[in-house]
């Protein structure tokens, strides 16, 4: 079994990178995402410094644009005077919309660790331990777990059914705190610690994720991961699509081509659609099954229950 990563609080890597830039010079979002090991996490840094609890002494007026325009300071549309005049103060010169001199005095020369090529490969070392089959006896249950978020909060939903007689039988909801942002492929890490104190495993029980299982970039998305990382049956259960192709996309159920092989299923209902894919220690047939099973306008019953108290979780929390 992979190990499975502790919280990577990315936010804190985002500060201490920037408060590394020297007066005088300028970095860009993509550069501190190329520090973290992917530049696909370039508006992620973005967001980040938006929510920059310290100006000044973090010093996000230093990060401008790829092109080396000044761009906005704190929040969009707002504050490009008094980045200027920042930067003026610390001896860079604007010229006009731009950076004067941008290429001479761009840094790049961030200590921070690269965490996401290290969650890459162990997004990697998941994949090669998928088992596509059947590996959980006789179907008892099936869990759906769904996230909603406001700012920084996570509100994390598990909704159990019996698979015979289709009741609800168990519901549950948490708050906690997000450090991780969205970064595209890289949902496991955002999700995973507001779902695993959620999962109690049992003999029987097949777990839902609203997310991607091997229809994924990498082969091993979130349900995947959190299968694989807790010894559980999981399967994919999507409401888009990141990779492959649907066969018949006008269809109520059709297979998801991936490298010339089936690896996936869109089950759909009027305009909404599942993407199922194996998660791990679940065969596709029997993924498929159980969601077309379960479905409900488009999605399936345990997973619609937990999208719907998660949110409600979210409206009624305090603020």
């Amino acid at each position: 079994m992979p190990a499975c990563s502790t919280e990577v609080d990315i936010a804190a890597l985002v500060y201490e990178a920037t408060s590394q830039i020297p007066r005088g010079m300028v970095s860009t979002y993509g550069d501190i995402a190329s520090a973290l090991g992917d530049k696909v996490a370039a508006r992620a840094v973005g967001e980040i410094l938006c929510h920059n609890p310290t100006p000044i002494v973090v010093p996000c007026h230093r990060i401008v644009y790829s092109d080396g325009s000044v761009g906005w300071y704190d929040g969009y549309g707002k504050g490009r005077e008094r980045k200027v005049q920042l930067l003026h103060s610390e001896g860079v010169e604007v010229d006009g919309e731009r950076v004067a001199s941008f290429d001479a005095i761009r840094f790049r020369g961030f200590r921070i660790p690269p965490v996401l090529k290290q969650l890459r490969q162990e997004q990697e070392l998941v994949r090669e331990r998928i088992a596509d089959r059947d590996d959980f006896g006789k179907l008892r249950r099936v869990a759906g777990l769904d996230v909603s978020y406001e700012g920084q909060r996570a509100f994390s939903a598990i909704a159990i059914y019996d698979w015979e007689s289709g009741e609800l039988v168990e519901e549950r909801t948490m708050e906690s705190t997000v450090k991780f942002p969205y970064i595209p492929t890289y949902l496991t890490f955002r999700e995973m610690p507001a779902l695993r104190p959620l999962i109690r495993p049992e003999d029987g029980t097949v777990y839902l994720i609203d997310g991607q299982g091997v229809l994924h970039p990498r082969g091993a998305g979130i349900a995947s991961h959190i299968g694989t990382c807790l010894g559980i049956p999981t399967v994919g259960a999507a409401k888009s699509l990141l990779v492959g192709k649907v066969e018949r996309p006008e269809a109520e159920s059709s297979p998801i081509i991936l490298d010339g092989q089936v690896a996936g299923h869109m089950l759909r209902e009027g305009k909404k659609a599942t993407y199922v894919s194996v998660g791990t220690g679940v065969s596709l047939g029997t993924a498929t099954e159980i969601c077309s099973q379960l479905l409900d306008r488009g999605i399936p019953k345990p997973l619609r229950r937990a999208h719907d108290l998660a949110n409600k979780a979210r409206k009624d929390a305090p603020a």
